[in-house]
């Protein structure tokens, strides 16, 4: 099998082949002039904060140019990725950026995302071009997403995760919620551990909830019984209002090849999250 390396190589000498043919086509027929990226052109990736439980995220394009460019459609590639393809009509003007977005495919174990985009454009009323540049990762939220992926697919590769209904125990602000988690390890990995549950920015994890652990998953060992118990970390109205990270739970995994914080997010059903909501205002007295 290639490594990620040798994927990347590969797939920057097909970009330099496709830009070698010269003139394609349109959909429409028109003749697309294959050219280099103007100077001016610059591209990100990245998520917004809002978008942190699903997985739309978008290409930036800044135009520092001193013409308006009207992109048309886009093809990237990563060797932690699926190739991306994204369509439509997006003016540009100069000294302007504007966010194309799209739902990131799920990711692969790997490094960096180095991803490489093949725009189609006009610039100003010329005909239209096409070419390649790379995109950067300035926050590292697109590779973040696809470390989750990859932790989440090293974890179900060794173990079946189930997760129960939400219970609480106590009153008021002695509450806590307890959610009952099972792991039942799979003969299809090894090496791999659960590493404990982690705290977000509505509900810290109590000192009964298994945080800084190490459970083998080892195949042929019986189903591991957890139970994840938070209570509020604060409790202003404000918080719970403006939330949109609160029930994002983080699941650590250690395996080998795997960066010592790897972590996917507990997969809570719309009800369950309802549930942590409920708890909280109930726990803190917010009616």
């Amino acid at each position: 099998m290639a490594s990620a390396h040798g994927r990347a190589r590969l797939r920057s000498a097909l970009v330099v082949a496709l830009l070698a043919v010269g003139a394609a086509c349109s959909d429409a027929g028109e003749e697309i002039e294959t050219t280099t990226l103007p100077d001016g052109i610059v591209m990100h990736l990245d998520q917004k904060r809002a978008e942190r439980k699903g997985r739309e995220v978008f290409v930036r394009v800044e135009n520092n140019t001193a013409k308006t460019i009207t992109i048309t459609a886009f093809e990237l590639t990563s060797p932690r990725l699926d190739d991306v393809e994204w369509s439509g009509s997006e003016e540009i003007g100069a000294t302007y950026e504007t966010d194309l977005e799209f739902d990131l495919p799920r990711g692969r174990c790997g490094s960096d995302i180095d991803a490489e985009i093949v725009l189609t454009y006009r610039l100003g009323d010329g005909e239209l071009r096409r070419s390649a540049g790379t995109a950067d990762d300035p926050y590292g939220n697109t590779a973040y997403l696809a470390d989750r992926d990859c932790a989440e697919s090293t974890l179900k590769a060794a173990a079946d995760l189930a997760l129960g209904t939400p219970e609480v125990t106590g009153v008021g602000a002695d509450s806590v919620l307890r959610l009952p988690v099972t792991l039942t390890p799979t003969a299809k990995a090894e090496e791999v551990s659960f590493a404990g549950f982690g705290s977000t920015v509505l509900f810290r994890q109590t000192a009964d909830s298994p945080t800084e652990v190490d459970v083998p998953l080892r195949a042929g060992d019986p189903p591991t019984e957890l139970t994840m118990s938070v209570a509020p970390a604060r409790c202003d109205s404000h918080a719970l209002a403006e939330d949109k990270v609160g029930t994002l739970f983080s699941v650590e995994v250690r395996a080998p090849g795997l960066d010592d914080k790897a972590s996917f997010f507990l997969p809570l059903t719309k009800s369950q999250r309802s549930a942590f909501f409920t708890f909280f205002r109930t726990s803190c007295g917010l009616g």
